[in-house]
């Protein structure tokens, strides 16, 4: 057999000097330099808010590490040395459709629009007209690479997430293929979670039924094996016990569903703060069962968003509506900075909840990457230039927090996209989408 060094095999190619199938390559820990194992997995969390920002209130001050939020972030300051805020990246936005109808497609593909008149405008405005997106979202491409061994590859949320138009779909698996997301909680708990949690039962069952055949190979191994090589077979046996421990410990947290209160529409528009918080309580449960380690949260549409927060005691016209009021509209532009700072107050909810899951020394959110973004800058502009982006997270270890990064030359988002599949373990994309000539990972962010 040939010696197993340092940095010398991966994963498979360990397997294969084992003698071992590479269909059990999944269920084999990971181990580090040292031969410990990386415990925890990382995973990727993409949320969604409509209508971009007002841009003075929610850019920060100061320099890369000391800097003060901006008002419309100051529900993130309780996580401030856990987010990255990116001031200065531009969405590209060529093509067909209206600027709110391809923005959250191009949001996470960094692709346009097909020019291939699925959905025609038949209001007489002319050229309205365009199809579903070209190519495919970050997630699901990673998800290809790192998602196939939980039960589901990646989980989609919405929270009132709109009809299957362009407009209100952002994840593609590949070009005209988009992907809904569930925007029912019941919906969620009954395809997730269901029967008390079988799907859970059923993947811990099958990794363990694959652990006791590595053990069995392994054990058998260690007695043939010169020293070097068993103190590397110890290393993996002793990190394959660990798994089983832990996978026994998760059966008692997630055997049994999240519960759900009763009578709660999914529909109503009253309904959408609780429906919100449902859907953040179902995905942090969904990463910490590892049911999944890709998710999305959408919340309502870019597909010009008229709600109205009532809520927020806003009930004289909807999001869309205020976000084309003029800079000097007071009354408006206050209206909208209440919007934006519940948004910003949401999304720290989130990551309190995947910070309440504890894995070793630290968190959940310590392990998984969230991602923060909107179809649009400004809304009565329509400006896909310094489109607010927010990370949080440092998926174990790949990404620096704490940090406010600028960039002033209007740098492609395609790189931040690039940036996520590096962070996830998927190194060999330099380029995503095909709005961006440039290569590589956005500057200073791992």
């Amino acid at each position: 057999m040939n010696r197993i060094h340092n940095g010398q095999f991966g994963r498979r190619q360990f397997l294969q000097a084992l003698g071992l199938p590479a269909m059990a390559a999944p269920f084999l820990p990971i181990l580090n330099a040292s031969g410990r194992e990386r415990v925890f997995p990382k995973r990727l969390v993409l949320f969604f808010t409509p209508h971009g920002t007002i841009w003075k209130d929610w850019k920060p001050t100061g320099t890369e590490k000391k800097f003060t939020l901006g008002p419309i972030l100051k529900p993130l300051e309780r996580h401030k040395k856990q987010v990255n805020v990116l001031a200065g990246l531009e969405v590209r936005a060529p093509g067909v459709g209206a600027p709110h109808t391809k923005g959250p497609a191009i949001l996470w593909t960094g692709s346009p629009l097909l020019n291939d008149k699925t959905f025609v405008r038949r209001d007489g405005s002319g050229g309205l007209y365009f199809g579903w997106n070209s190519g495919p979202s970050i997630d699901q491409v990673i998800a290809r690479s790192v998602g196939g061994v939980t039960p589901y590859r990646s989980l989609e949320f919405g929270v009132r997430s709109g009809i299957s138009h362009p407009g209100s779909r952002m994840i593609y698996t590949g070009p005209r293929q988009p992907l809904p997301p569930e925007s029912n909680p019941y919906g969620v708990l009954g395809r997730v979670f269901a029967a008390g949690g079988q799907t859970y039962e059923n993947l811990r069952r099958q990794r363990k039924s694959t652990i006791d055949v590595l053990k069995a190979d392994l054990d058998g191994f260690k007695q043939e094996a010169v020293a070097d090589d068993r103190q590397k077979v110890e290393s993996h046996l002793a990190a394959i016990r660990s798994i089983e421990t832990r996978l026994e410990q998760k059966q008692v947290t997630c055997k049994r569903a999240p519960k759900l209160a009763d009578g709660i529409d999914p529909n109503a528009r009253e309904s959408t703060p609780e429906v919100l918080e449902l859907q953040q309580d179902l995905l942090t449960a969904s990463l910490a069962c590892d049911v999944t380690r890709i998710a999305s949260l959408q919340y309502r549409v870019g597909e010009n968003d008229g709600d109205r927060y009532t809520w927020l005691g806003i009930e004289h016209d909807g999001h869309h509506g205020m976000s084309h009021s003029g800079d000097s509209n007071a009354v408006e532009i206050g209206n909208l900075t209440k919007i934006y700072t519940w948004y910003a107050d949401r999304f720290a909810r989130l990551l309190d909840r995947l910070a309440s899951v504890k894995e070793g020394n630290g968190t959940m959110l310590d392990n998984t990457l969230v991602v923060w973004g909107s179809e649009i800058a400004k809304g009565n502009t329509h400006s896909f230039q310094r489109v607010p982006f927010i990370t949080a997270g440092g998926c174990g270890g790949a990404v620096k927090t704490g940090r406010f990064l600028e960039y002033g030359d209007l740098v492609p988002h395609n790189r931040l996209l690039v940036a996520m599949a590096h962070a996830m373990g998927v190194p060999s994309i330099e380029t995503f989408g095909s709005t961006d000539d440039g290569r590589g990972p956005l500057e200073r962010f791992l």
